[in-house]
């Protein structure tokens, strides 16, 4: 979101020209300026059926060293981390992609997985057990953040990722390390860190 500093007052006549070129440049865009991998921003949820997604590279290397940890209930004594290193980014699809690891007091699991920002759906590519070569998902579909997995199951890390700074609204976040930067400030995303 895009915020402007208070201007000094200048008068009447200033502030009508200053927000007279704001509009202008506004304007002075292409009509395809509005596009971003094959979906209308301004109408992120007109139909989407042409949409096709490229085929998910092989998931890629994570180091547990690196996680920025992602909120998880009081309580839980499972810590869940994105691997920074990981995401990609695939502007002609619209799908971010990364890995992230569940940790517990016998396991560490590991989920290759995707976001469309668009649409606020997450899928999962591929599963490892630690030590244990990754295995693709049965389960691979795209599902919104807040439908359940499997019976009793409610994945909330997507929407934290995506809320934290995967996902800019329904854009995706310029860069990795952007991102990056987000899912680690608490001061920048303080929502990310309260578990609802």
């Amino acid at each position: 979101m895009l915020r402007c500093p208070l201007l000094p007052s200048h008068g009447a006549a200033f502030t009508a020209a200053l927000v007279a070129a704001a509009l202008l440049a506004g304007c002075a865009g292409d009509s395809g300026s509005a596009q971003r991998a094959g979906i209308d921003l301004d109408n992120p949820d007109k139909d989407q059926s042409h949409w096709v997604e490229d085929a998910p590279p092989a998931p890629p290397a994570y180091d547990l060293k690196r996680l920025i940890d992602v909120a998880t209930p009081r309580g839980s004594s499972v810590k869940v981390g994105i691997d920074p290193k990981t995401i990609t980014i695939n502007p002609a699809s619209g799908v971010v992609r990364y890995v992230v690891v569940a940790r517990g007091m016998s396991a560490v699991n590991a989920m290759y997985e995707g976001i469309r920002c668009s649409t606020g759906q997450f899928r999962i590519y591929a599963r490892q057990v630690k030590g244990q070569p990754w295995e693709k998902a049965d389960d691979s579909a795209w599902r919104g953040m807040d439908e359940q997995t499997g019976p009793g199951v409610l994945l909330r890390h997507p929407q934290q990722l995506a809320q934290g700074g995967l996902c800019d609204g329904p854009a995706i976040t310029a860069t990795p390390d952007k991102m990056a930067q987000l899912l680690r400030s608490s001061e920048l995303r303080p929502d990310l860190y309260q578990y609802r």
